[in-house]
């Protein structure tokens, strides 16, 4: 099934969603992303094929429908009505194991998909990747194929004594290079890119908000009309935070009503001290169908963070963790419950310590 005709079924979704369903919950969709579907590669950015059949067959018997990515993004922008229990999925780098294991049974269901390649990586075969044929192949069936950037990179950092202007002149090239390859090959490129490793920084952001495209990163969470459309949520399905045990309690989760975050940056130093490194991330939350007084912070590999109200009648918050950041990327988790106890409201924030810029 092509794009359009997936766009005009979404389109006719929304013009008849029964009234009594509009405004129980924030529009909202739970974005996925996987990399692998095989078990012979590494478990970090990978799942079985047969667990992947288990996500698949929980979302359909459940009532779940998929959507395609870019038609959600543009009913968010616009305050349209997604109906509720949709997911999106997106599969980053291009792996083979997606035409052979994830294609056939997405297909089956009649199911979109988005793909995020390096065209690069594409163009040379750079690993286990996909072809630009089998990338057309699925494209007719309802895939689409976006923007990883031209290389696999972190976009972020700086070359050694590169200035601000040069490193923008290099990574705005790198972008629009992989968009107009990705265009080449399959006739348009959506206005969708994805984070190499979900990193970015606020001269990234930026640089994605003058190109007028929407990007994704790979914090946790669903996305809403209040989401940040330069940094937008996935729910990372790999390794253990695939398992079954916690599928649906992410997938039927609800967007934060964050309305502001401080500080927007990420980036924290490597050699700072203990206490630099466990960085305070404050919160103005909106109204919400939430249970305020049970909001609880989490940490990346520490467990429960820090969570103080500093002024509760405002809505705001501020998470700390308790140990120092890890090296590398870490991420604060913040969820509170509906107030009918049966799903939660979530938003993640990533944290870059070090690694600012290349040796």
């Amino acid at each position: 099934m092509r794009i359009s005709l997936w766009i005009s079924i979404f389109s006719a979704m929304v013009i008849i969603a029964p009234a009594s369903t509009l405004g129980e919950v924030p529009n909202h969709a739970a974005v996925l992303i996987y990399h692998h579907v095989d078990e012979g590669t590494p478990a970090s950015t990978s799942l079985s094929p047969e667990l992947f059949g288990e996500h698949l067959d929980y979302l359909a018997e459940n009532g779940y429908r998929a959507l395609p990515l870019a038609a959600l993004v543009d009913s968010l922008r616009v305050g349209g009505t997604i109906p509720d229990r949709t997911v999106a999925f997106t599969f980053d780098d291009g792996y083979r194991s997606v035409y052979t294991e994830a294609f056939p049974r997405l297909r089956e269901l009649g199911w979109p998909f988005t793909i995020f390649v390096c065209p690069d990586a594409v163009d040379h075969g750079r690993g286990p990747v996909l072809t630009w044929d089998q990338l057309r192949e699925m494209a007719a069936a309802g895939a689409t194929v976006a923007n990883l950037g031209r290389f696999h990179e972190h976009l972020q950092r700086r070359g050694a004594g590169e200035s601000d202007d040069d490193w923008r002149t290099r990574i705005h090239k790198d972008l629009v290079d992989a968009q107009k390859r990705i265009a080449e090959e399959m006739g348009s490129a959506p206005d969708l890119f994805a984070y190499p490793y979900g990193e970015c920084d606020g001269d990234l952001k930026e640089l994605i908000r003058e190109l007028g495209w929407a990007a994704f990163g790979q914090q946790s969470g669903p996305m809403g009309e209040s989401s940040d459309f330069s940094l937008l949520p996935r729910f990372p399905m790999a390794g253990p935070f695939a398992a079954m045990k916690t599928f649906a309690e992410k997938v039927s989760s609800l967007p934060l009503p964050v309305e502001k975050v401080d500080p927007a940056e990420a980036g924290l130093p490597l050699e700072g001290s203990s206490e630099e490194r466990k960085p305070g991330l404050r919160l103005t939350l909106g109204p919400g169908d939430y249970r305020s007084g049970q909001l609880a912070a989490f940490a990346s590999g520490q467990g429960a963070a820090e969570l103080i109200w500093i002024d509760k009648e405002a809505g705001i918050i501020e998470v700390r963790a308790r140990q120092a950041l890890r090296a590398g990327r870490s991420r604060y988790n913040i969820t509170a419950p509906a107030t009918d106890g049966q799903r939660y409201y979530w938003y993640s924030h990533t944290w870059i310590v070090g690694q600012l810029h290349e040796d």
